[in-house]
């Protein structure tokens, strides 16, 4: 699988506790994922050497396992039935907003991700950093046709950073408000791309520009509709962990006439046509959605917290007046 669909699906998780965000599904079909980064090691595709000893490696798995669970217990509270467990697992969620992520695209990690919260400086500073910035990498393989190509050569010599090239980062997509914008930057720090944010009755949407003195074609659609609980839809969701809906997710180019039709994106980099140098790779746009899924999630379960709070105390404060009256 070398393109991705002109149009797919994210599908969003619907339980904090599991690390797959985002489910990218065309028709029925798994493709890929945004996921959580944990630390659980992977077996390289490159890596050709057989396994010395299966008993071995099913071990040290289960440790990192082990090491895994006791890590992510240890950053959220055992309590998840009283209001200081739920509490807890808000701030879980902040956590989950700021975590490295993880492309996964046909069972490959093509791209990681990591967000930096926003800097205020002191007031010495003239300066401050308000906006929040996610930072895009491109995993490096060492493939023939990847390495020999003059595309992958100018990155290597610029951008490399181990076996990750740097595609650029994405500023202010938590920081500016729902109906906003923020900006894309490449890896050498110029503005390409702009990131329009706005809401129609019960549908959030997400419009990809590039930046320049024309009129920009939108690059990539992304709609998140509102829907019903999946009981009452027509057909049985794909995964149990992921029936709340999703992003819809549109791609967008030009034909040799100029005119605007979908279009497909190469999820590995190697698109070498006209529009190669200007057009977004696709992790970007998939990072961008799952961080601002991770975002209304938190901003979900703040109101519900503070919703839990307010009610608790009305409560106490009925009782209270009952028992006066009596």
């Amino acid at each position: 699988m070398e393109l991705l669909p002109d149009c797919f699906e994210a599908e969003e998780r619907s339980s904090y506790e599991t690390p797959e965000v985002l489910h990218l599904v065309s028709g029925r079909d798994l493709f890929g994922m945004v996921c959580l980064a944990n630390r659980v090691p992977e077996i390289s595709i490159t890596n050709n050497e057989k396994l010395t000893s299966f008993r071995s490696f099913h071990s040290g798995l289960c440790q990192s396992i082990t090491h895994l669970n006791v890590h992510r217990n240890a950053e959220r509270s055992d309590d998840f039935e009283t209001h200081q467990g739920h509490s807890s697992k808000t701030s879980s969620i902040v956590s989950d907003a700021y975590r490295h992520l993880e492309l996964h695209i046909s069972g490959r990690v093509v791209a990681t991700a990591s967000r930096a919260l926003p800097r205020c400086c002191s007031d010495e500073m003239q300066t401050e950093d308000t906006e929040d910035h996610i930072h895009v990498f491109l995993n490096l393989y060492e493939d023939p046709k990847h390495i020999s190509s003059d595309f992958w050569k100018d990155y290597l010599a610029n951008g490399a950073v181990g076996r990750r090239i740097r595609l650029g980062s994405i500023s202010g997509l938590g920081s500016s408000p729902d109906e906003g914008c923020c900006y894309v930057y490449n890896d050498k720090g110029t503005k390409t791309h702009v990131i329009m944010k706005h809401r129609t009755l019960m549908v959030k949407h997400m419009h990809w520009y590039e930046v320049g003195e024309k009129v920009s074609v939108c690059e990539c659609r992304c709609t998140r509709a509102r829907l019903p609980p999946s009981k009452f839809w027509l057909f049985e969701p794909r995964c149990g962990f992921h029936d709340i809906g999703g992003w819809y997710v549109e791609t967008y180019g030009k034909d040799k006439n100029g005119r605007t039709m979908p279009s497909q994106r190469f999820w590995d980099g190697l698109d070498y046509s006209e529009q190669a140098d200007r057009r977004l790779h696709p992790a970007m746009y998939l990072f961008a959605l799952a961080y601002r899924t991770l975002d209304l999630e938190y901003a979900k379960a703040s109101k519900r917290s503070f919703r839990n709070v307010v009610g608790a105390q009305m409560f106490r404060i009925l009782h209270w007046c009952k028992k006066l009256v009596q």
